[in-house]
């Protein structure tokens, strides 16, 4: 084992939530060391080559209803690579057909006799649900209600199956009657008070991001684009970057802490934990305090399956920019799929006429209920079955597992982040961000990161 390396702060992780915490803290004037068990950084934002371009197979776009992301960016010179979406208009694929994605929070619509809703409901479930959500509120909102069953009580269960369980179950792989509304949309109860209906709290708040066209936008080349820039800022500014270093053990010392990994010792006035929320509980089980919350935090595991074919009948994009599958689609595995050329015009470009790279993700509820080998096989059938055409073979597949990557935000989620940033302020020498306290997405990541 090497000598003892002393740093102001060791940053455990090396995704985009330790390295954003490390560039705050080294222009705080701390040094920084960031350590990272995986051979790269980067944690969600990872790239591969696909048939000669490099593409993103981790998170491929930024929210930018939050301006963190667009922040950090911009600070890094990089504000000229932002590009917006070719389109954003996904699709809800259901048994009965393929259908336009309502103008909705989060699988929420903002207008129940909108055309959109009208084609995926029909005229009389839609009034239904519009009757429904005009009567008064009886009771108080439990705190704790999930976001399905908030939406049933208000809209009822066909807006619930056809339109809030395939957008829940897209974006975060789980059932949305395993979730807190709150949790997963921040103020939506309130907002609900307030306005009296649900419709009119999610049209509120979808109002209040303050975005009129897509809700996202991306980098030219790939979100690793940033990746790459804030480490090349970091080496700048003296961090010690480290990969393959797997932490084994956080002790407490006189003062702060001693770490130890694979041939290497380090000890740090400070400790920042960036990882998921398993190795975090690991790594911190002497104090039962946090690991004991950090060990309820709820993860689920997904796989991404990009796969590059050729098609001419596909340049026509004939799902826009891709499509949102309910769970037990009678022929469809995925629970989602990008169609990346569509969407990217850098991804068009780069590929040219004729040929299309696509993204579908595998796993619901925590639970990957496909064999990761049969994964490539499965996707060309569901490639097939999504788009109407003949795909007789892949140009090229790559299986990306995610393994506890997505939070999901199950009942009693916000009482358990409560009770772990109650217990971590009670120390000046720790920090635990991402491991699921801000949930999914980069802005709230980068957020959290920057307040160590």
């Amino acid at each position: 084992m090497t000598a003892e390396t002393t740093f102001d702060v060791a940053v455990v992780g090396g995704g985009i939530a330790g390295l954003v915490a490390a560039r705050a803290l080294v222009i705080d004037g701390a040094s920084v060391c960031v350590i990272e068990a995986s051979d790269s950084f980067g944690g969600a934002l990872r790239a591969a080559a696909l048939d000669a371009v490099a593409v993103d197979v981790g998170a491929e776009a930024f929210a930018v209803t939050r301006p963190e992301a667009r922040r950090l960016i911009e600070e890094l010179d990089l504000g000229a690579r932002i590009v917006e979406p070719r389109r954003s208009d996904a699709r809800i694929l259901l048994a009965s057909g393929l259908f336009a994605m309502p103008h909705a929070l989060l699988g929420i619509p903002t207008d129940l006799g909108s055309p959109e809703v009208l084609a995926i409901l029909g005229p009389t479930s839609a009034a239904a649900a519009s009757a429904r959500d005009a009567r008064p509120l009886d009771d108080e909102l439990d705190p704790q209600i999930t976001i399905g069953h908030l939406v049933r009580s208000r809209m009822g269960d066909e807006v619930v199956r056809r339109i809030l369980a395939p957008v829940v179950g897209g974006v975060h792989a789980v059932d949305p009657d395993l979730v807190e509304a709150d949790a997963l949309v921040p103020g939506l109860l309130a907002a609900v008070r307030g306005r009296g209906s649900l419709a009119g709290a999610a049209a509120m708040l979808r109002a209040a991001s303050g975005n009129p066209g897509s809700a996202v936008a991306g980098l030219s080349g790939g979100m690793t684009t940033l990746v790459r820039a804030l480490v090349d800022d970091l080496r700048g500014r003296g961090v010690r970057l480290m990969t393959d270093s797997a932490i084994t053990t956080i002790e407490a010392a006189s003062p702060g802490w001693q770490l130890a990994a694979s041939g290497v010792r380090l000890r740090a006035a400070s400790v920042v934990l960036a990882t998921d929320a398993a190795t975090a509980s690991r790594l911190l089980a002497a104090l039962p305090d946090i690991g004991a919350p950090l060990s309820r935090v709820s993860v689920g595991d997904v796989a991404v399956v990009s796969a590059v074919f050729d098609s001419d009948e596909a340049d026509d994009d004939p799902v826009g920019s891709g499509v949102l599958v309910p769970s037990g689609h009678p022929a469809i595995r995925a629970k989602a799929m990008t169609h990346a050329t569509a969407k990217w015009s850098w991804i068009r470009e780069a590929y040219g006429p004729g040929r299309h790279l696509v993204r579908l993700s595998y796993g619901r509820n925590g639970v990957m209920g496909e064999d990761i080998r049969d994964l490539p096989e499965i996707a060309r059938r569901d490639i097939e079955r999504i788009l109407g055409i003949d795909v007789p073979a892949l140009r090229a597949s790559l299986v990306t597992r995610w393994p506890r990557s997505l939070v999901q935000q199950r009942v009693g989620h916000r009482r358990n982040v409560a009770e772990l940033r109650a217990a971590v302020a009670q120390r000046d020498d720790l920090a635990v961000i991402g491991a699921g306290i801000g949930g999914n997405g980069l802005a709230g990541t980068i957020a959290q990161a920057r307040t160590v």
